[in-house]
């Protein structure tokens, strides 16, 4: 989280002297709106999100990866079909019984009304709520009082997205060359 913050600010600090550099002032300020508002969900986002998954870690919620099998064999078989030995339940059973037993763990697995309203409070979280309403005023805002340009609160509502997403991948490629 503490190379993210760093790559938006880093990301912020030269949006602000490449816009200083035009003479139009609602390019600098519509730059500025949309940046600093999409920072702001970005942030409340991955908050969300982390919390989330601390909770359903927390709670022993953690599905099966198939951490035995690789990448590649998940990918290509996601649902073990092809495995080489035999799977031990079947045998000489009928396929109205396979097709029952089926029916029987699919009716186990289904999800409540509330496990799903329980899993959609973190996409209502206020934080979230905040952020978006924060995006919504600042362009009605700079709507009103004519200092929308288009082009660079556009270009600069997905820079943040852009730098969060290379800010991830380069943690995980250097994850992945420690391990």
């Amino acid at each position: 989280m503490r190379r993210l913050l760093l790559t938006l600010s880093a990301g912020a600090l030269l949006l602000l002297l490449l816009t200083l550099l035009t003479p139009d002032r609602s390019i600098l300020l519509s730059a500025q709106v949309g940046y600093w508002s999409a920072v702001l969900v970005v942030l409340a986002s991955f908050g969300s999100y982390r919390r989330m998954v601390r909770n359903r870690l927390a709670a022993g919620m953690v599905p099966d990866t198939g951490a035995d099998r690789d990448t590649i064999d998940r990918l290509e078989d996601p649902y073990d079909l092809y495995r080489e030995e035999e799977p031990p339940s079947v045998g000489e059973r009928s396929v109205k019984e396979t097709i029952r037993e089926e029916k029987a763990r699919l009716k186990r697995n289904r999800r409540s009304a509330l496990a799903t309203a329980r899993d959609a409070v973190p996409a209502f979280s206020l934080w979230r709520l905040g952020a978006y309403a924060v995006l919504v005023l600042g362009f009605f805002a700079l709507r009103g009082a004519g200092m929308l340009h288009l082009g660079a609160y556009l270009l600069s509502l997905g820079l943040p997205i852009v730098l969060a997403v290379w800010s991830l991948m380069r943690t995980e490629e250097r994850h992945a060359s420690e391990a």
